[in-house]
């Protein structure tokens, strides 16, 4: 897919997001990395570079044909495996989080996962002995609002998505 290549790029705040990133065939922008935020292509076409919305400066556009659930999901296992395990939230809240989201990505009953989700990421919120489960958080949190319409679709035991080729650069376990 042209402009999947990861780039670093010098831009001045005040600039527009859809001059950075093409958005045509965009269902979301994740904005700050990956504890940071996603939110809908249309709502990232209308904002402009500044520091209340860049947190760690990166950037990614995901096509409506991928899955948000999915991505996230993925995302989410990583960051659970990179705390550093030496407070509750990491030790269990975040690796609880990251698997029943994973059950959230998966078309099918979800039973109250939805809402174990929202209500762990409440307990998890500012008791980590660092913010590493608050930024991880921020984007569960932004994911369940941004994906709503693939949660229920999912929810209903089907799919939007076409392509199932992950985006986000994920490093594979060894």
């Amino acid at each position: 897919m042209p402009g999947r290549e990861p780039r670093v790029l010098e831009a001045p705040f005040g600039m527009p997001l859809h001059r950075l990133l093409p958005l045509d065939g965009m269902s979301a922008v994740l904005l700050g990395g990956y504890h940071g935020t996603w939110i809908p292509a249309a709502e990232a076409a209308r904002l402009t570079l500044d520091s209340a919305h860049l947190g760690a400066g990166v950037l990614a556009a995901l096509p409506a044909d991928r899955c948000g659930l999915a991505e996230t999901a993925r995302v989410l296992r990583y960051l659970a495996l990179q705390s550093a395990g030496q407070c509750g939230p990491c030790l269990n809240g975040l690796p609880r989080i990251a698997a029943a989201f994973a059950t959230l990505a998966t078309a099918g009953p979800q039973g109250s996962t939805r809402t174990d989700v929202g209500r762990w990421a409440g307990l998890v919120e500012g008791r980590g002995a660092c913010h590493h489960p608050d930024g991880t958080v921020r984007l569960v949190r932004s994911a369940l609002t941004t994906f709503t319409g693939e949660l229920d679709a999912h929810a209903s035991g089907f799919c939007t998505a076409t392509d199932r080729t992950p985006v986000l650069p994920v490093p594979q376990e060894t």
